[in-house]
């Protein structure tokens, strides 16, 4: 069964977007009323666990959520796309880059504050605390204002994580937390050669651009790395529109010409 998703316009140019670990594609919903909806067709699914594949079963891998996100695409009839990661959708994003399968397929690739395709470990304390963070709602608060730096109040932090609790399964969470913090799938990451965007955010404590330099750039040959003003780990609620607008251009071949 192919994931649940979402669907905004109806334009040639094709995009999926793969959502992080604390909240499904709901989380998007902020830069909805940014997107081009004439030039593009944008399809925000959800991984297994999460809001509309909340009932789906699986093992809850890097490996899994790549090939489900190849699986829709083969189920829309898209010979031909665009890839988003953000964060942990970014770790999965890298991998289906890797695949031979998807490479004549995958247009160009967007990684928005991606987990590193060799995993993110956490110390103990931390290891904890997102822990806590699957089952706890004030653990999860915690976790959200540690991700954006505390810069945003407390309006913030609660509208993430009513998100959160209302689209991603606690089980599943956990499972996910053990994919993106220990599963390395960066020897499968290797031999694109399409354009690819990354982009951090400014203020993001967790994966702060100089990581992405050290870890994610060098896997890709045609790659522009680019900081988000304003943003954390949160671009897509903290940075709506500016987000958009980074990675439609980059999509429209502008990417040389944007700027932070």
């Amino acid at each position: 069964m192919p994931l649940g998703y979402n669907t905004a316009g109806t334009g040639a140019t094709k995009v999926i977007w793969a959502h992080s670990w604390l909240a499904g594609q709901e989380s998007y919903d902020c830069l909805i009323p940014y997107l081009d909806t004439e030039r593009f067709t944008w399809v925000f699914p959800d991984f297994r666990g999460y809001g509309r594949s909340r009932a789906l079963a699986g093992d809850f891998s890097v490996r899994e959520m790549g090939n489900d996100l190849l699986q829709l695409a083969d189920t829309l009839g898209w010979d031909d796309f665009h890839l988003v990661g953000h964060s942990m959708g970014g770790q999965a994003a890298q991998w289906v880059s890797g695949q031979p399968e998807a490479r004549s397929r995958l247009s160009s690739l967007v990684l928005l504050c991606a987990v590193p395709s060799r995993a993110f470990p956490l110390d103990a304390d931390g290891t904890k605390l997102f822990e806590e963070a699957t089952e706890n709602r004030d653990a999860r608060a915690t976790v959200i204002t540690a991700v954006t730096g505390g810069r945003l109040g407390t309006g913030f932090v609660r509208y993430v994580n009513e998100v959160s609790h209302k689209t991603a399964d606690p089980a599943a969470m956990r499972a996910y937390l053990r994919v993106w913090t220990q599963e390395d799938v960066s020897e499968e990451v290797r031999g694109y050669q399409r354009p690819v965007l990354v982009l951090t955010g400014r203020h993001d404590p967790v994966l702060p651009a100089a990581l992405a330099e050290q870890q994610i750039v060098p896997q890709y040959a045609d790659v522009r790395s680019l900081v988000l003003e304003g943003a954390a780990h949160l671009p897509p609620m903290e940075t709506p529109a500016r987000t958009v607008a980074l990675i439609e251009e980059h999509f429209l071949g502008g990417a040389d010409n944007a700027g932070g």
